[in-house]
């Protein structure tokens, strides 16, 4: 079926028939859900067989806890966090869900008694009190000013962005992930949290403020993961230090580069090539003095379109460092990079053309009211940088439309690729369109999309009404030639039966293989991941 064709049945459809505007349970992906289950059984729902090479576990980490002793979290990053997964067989599923034991959600707190000498120690959840943390927006009442200084003896671990593994085979450590260096370890069988730990790493000055990013990417040719580490100043004038480095396991740590930016710039995602990794310091950045006045990271998070994005180029063999300058942008994610044969680097983004705003977006008072839910259109576009380092210039491509569908399936987001071709020419991503409007192209319904970026229009993408689907897992045939012969698996929310199920798809075609209804319902999140049994 040509792209034409499928957009006149797909708007044939949406005129015959009419899309329930407010889906029965669509407010439940914005509430608390504080059920922990233990490998529940799940049946797949037709007698479609799965891949025989399909065998392992997708984990998906989302903040399924909102509301503790009268106090709310403001802003949906800061539920406590809560990993779902489901443990995927040819015969059976089972499905686990459990909270991260963080210190933001079961830390010893002090909190005063009607005896002013005496302090109790108490834990957050189970004394049924928001213990004092560092938060993206805060909450609702506010800390008081002792609480905010509070906050600080304690690190940044509500980990509830992603998951990684570190390590390979019986080394191997399964860790949550947020946008700070810490690491809530879990076993993956049962999701019991084993620790959670802030490495060290030699050779750099240590302080208590370091960001990192929720994204390590694998070095390819590698077991080892890649990441930064980004130390700011609180001395005016005084640079900002970050350090590229590889991760054998968490305990083995190399610093590969270190460069420098004037400001302390926000960079939730980068690149890797066979040689390089990328990095779009972009014009967003941190004022750290606001944010020990607040203990709120979003609020000290300032976008200047004004100033350029610096495009780092780390060298991952020598360490070099080249730069390069380009026009302002605010991203979260990169999809992939590679190099082209004349010595230039191509690297693909999903960016927001209105900057670090866009966060307010996810403030729960609008998610949870349905005509500011239906207000929230997707922002997010793909953008193509080709960046010369020899000649010091980016040529920036946009992919954009005149045919409303298409250009609906442009505004991507959470890309997932092929990870054999991490760092390779590739020609498909995958991604979700989070379009909560009622006017969007398919009529308020989340698109699940496997972008053509070798062939213009041949977009695929698959979408039901009132289901909403999450970032995709591509798991690549082990013995597939092709790179898109994978399946895309996705945990998608009915908003119909109140009900999450795992969806599989074959990657070629986005048809459904087969579907299989969990236990409960996993809370909007954005990221996961599958991992393959050893």
């Amino acid at each position: 079926m040509t792209f034409s064709t499928r957009r006149a049945c797909v708007l044939l459809v949406l005129t015959l028939s009419v899309v329930s505007a407010t889906p029965k349970h669509l407010m439940d992906l914005f509430k608390t859900n504080v059920q922990e289950l233990q490998h529940v059984p799940m049946k797949y729902d037709s007698k479609n067989t799965i891949p025989k090479w399909l065998e392992g576990t997708l984990v998906r980490n989302a903040p399924a806890m909102f509301e503790l002793g009268g106090r709310s979290a403001i802003h949906v990053f800061d539920g406590f966090a809560k990993i779902h997964s489901i443990a995927i067989g040819q015969q059976a599923i089972n499905f686990t869900s459990a909270f991260l034991q963080t210190s933001a959600y079961t830390r010893a707190s002090l909190q005063t008694t009607m005896y002013p000498l005496l302090l109790v120690f108490t834990r957050s959840k189970a004394a049924n009190r928001y213990a004092p943390a560092i938060t993206f927006y805060g909450v609702d009442p506010g800390f008081n000013p002792v609480e905010r200084l509070e906050a600080f003896e304690f690190p940044y671990d509500n980990t509830d962005v992603n998951v990684w593994k570190y390590g390979h085979g019986d080394n191997s450590v399964y860790a949550a992930l947020t946008d700070a260096w810490v690491y809530s370890k879990f076993d993956l069988e049962s999701l019991a949290t084993q620790g959670v730990d802030i490495p060290e790493v030699s050779g750099i000055h240590w302080s208590r403020l370091v960001q990192s990013c929720a994204h390590p990417l694998i070095e390819p040719g590698t077991n080892y993961s890649i990441n930064y580490l980004m130390f700011p100043s609180l001395i005016p004038g005084q640079k900002q230090q970050y350090y590229v480095i590889r991760i054998k396991d968490l305990n083995t740590f190399e610093v590969l580069a270190n460069f420098q930016s004037d400001k302390a710039s926000y960079m939730h995602s980068f690149a890797l090539t066979e040689n390089y990794a990328v990095f779009f310091v972009q014009p967003a950045f941190f004022d750290f003095i606001k944010m020990v006045n607040t203990a709120m990271v979003g609020d000290a998070l300032g976008w200047f379109p004004d100033e350029k994005t610096q495009v780092v180029v780390v060298n991952l063999k020598t360490g070099k460092i080249d730069t390069v300058e380009t026009d302002p942008i605010f991203y979260t994610h990169h999809a992939n990079a590679y190099e082209t044969a004349d010595g230039k680097i191509v690297a693909d983004v999903c960016q927001f053309g209105e900057g670090a705003s866009v966060f307010a977006d996810y403030k729960l008072p609008m998610l949870r009211n349905l005509t500011t839910l239906h207000q929230r259109p997707s922002k997010s576009r793909l953008y193509r940088y080709t960046i010369d380092i020899v000649n010091k210039s980016v040529q920036t491509k946009t992919f954009r439309s005149d045919d409303p569908l298409q250009d609906y399936l442009h505004k991507i987001d959470v890309p997932i690729i092929n990870e054999n071709y991490r760092g390779r020419h590739y020609c498909y991503l995958y991604g979700v369109v989070f379009d909560f409007s009622p006017s969007n192209a398919l009529n308020g319904t989340f698109a699940l999309v496997k972008k053509n970026l070798c062939t213009p229009g041949k977009d695929l993408y698959w979408y039901h009404p009132n289901h909403f689907v999450s970032e995709p897992s591509v798991v690549p045939n082990p013995e597939g030639k092709a790179e898109d012969d994978v399946v895309v698996l996705s945990a998608v929310f009915d908003a119909d039966l109140g009900k999450s199920y795992l969806l599989i798809l074959d990657g070629k075609s986005m048809k459904p293989i087969n579907t299989a209804y969990m236990p409960t319902y996993i809370p909007f999140g954005f990221h996961g991941k599958y991992f393959p049994k050893e």
